[in-house]
């Protein structure tokens, strides 16, 4: 058979096939639309599973504001906060400091750099009771100190920070350059001899508060226990029995028939 007569042959084929019914088209339709929903619900599983499979590669850190972050961007976000410190070059000779005590040169000291004293290592070691340092509760209390002194009143205080070693679980508490404290002591009460009379002075007015409030305690007590005689005596009222003569005291006396309650007298 040549090939244009099998080509005349199949389009008389594909002419005389019978064309679709209505319900076929309706049925063909249907089963198209249920293999698309079939194709997307697999897609969706498919990216479901890739993105569980990629948490559970992740370590998620409890961010402590009530949700978890992932450990990998928490680091990526503590890298962005960091600050890169350049150590500062050796000062030159130029630039060295001058102890206030030998009067010698040196290039820095550990109260130069905590405290901005001009006060080599050396003469600390020697002089250590003269740069003892001193926690801001006991500063506030020994020299009658506010927390505007050492916070706003300029220059600012330095301080050092150290756990606390008799409480751990506390914050870290600030230590000040004693001799800074006194000071300032000074500049606020114009005087160590008037720092000691308001010392004197805030232990006369506490010994007072303190002797007030006994007071008014021991007022309280007796206001409530004149009350509570009085409860007493009008809840019980004695009743007495029969009279009786003491020959020994020459007296006469009677017994309460509840509580036993004894009363004596004369008769004249």
């Amino acid at each position: 058979m040549s090939l244009t007569g099998f080509t005349m042959e199949s389009s008389s084929e594909t002419e005389k096939s019978p064309e679709l019914s209505q319900e076929q088209k309706i049925r063909i339709e249907a089963n198209r639309k249920r293999a698309l929903e079939i194709r997307e619900q697999k897609e969706k599983t498919a990216k479901l599973a890739k993105v569980m499979m990629s948490t559970q590669s992740k370590k998620l850190v409890d961010s402590g504001a009530g949700f978890f972050i992932d450990e990998e961007e928490l680091i990526e976000e503590k890298k962005k906060e960091e600050i890169i410190v350049e150590e500062s070059p050796l000062p030159t000779q130029d630039q060295h400091l001058k102890c206030i005590k030998c009067n010698k040169s040196f290039p820095f000291s550990y109260l130069s750099k905590n405290f901005d004293l001009n006060v080599c290592d050396t003469c600390k070691e020697i002089n250590s009771d003269e740069y003892d340092l001193i926690t801001k509760t006991d500063a506030k209390e020994q020299f009658l100190l506010k927390d505007c002194d050492f916070d706003f009143r300029e220059p600012t205080l330095k301080f050092i920070t150290k756990k606390n070693p008799h409480k751990n679980r506390y914050g870290e508490m600030k230590l000040y350059l004693k001799c800074q404290i006194v000071e300032r002591a000074i500049t606020v009460h114009e005087s160590l001899e008037k720092l000691d009379e308001k010392k004197e002075l805030k232990l006369v007015n506490l010994h007072k508060t303190r002797q007030r409030n006994y007071e008014k305690k021991l007022q309280n007590l007796r206001k409530e226990a004149r009350q509570g005689s009085k409860k007493l005596a009008d809840f019980h009222k004695h009743e007495y029995g029969e009279e009786h003569y003491d020959d020994n005291e020459d007296k006469y006396f009677k017994i309460c028939k509840t509580c036993s309650h004894k009363i004596e007298y004369e008769e004249l």
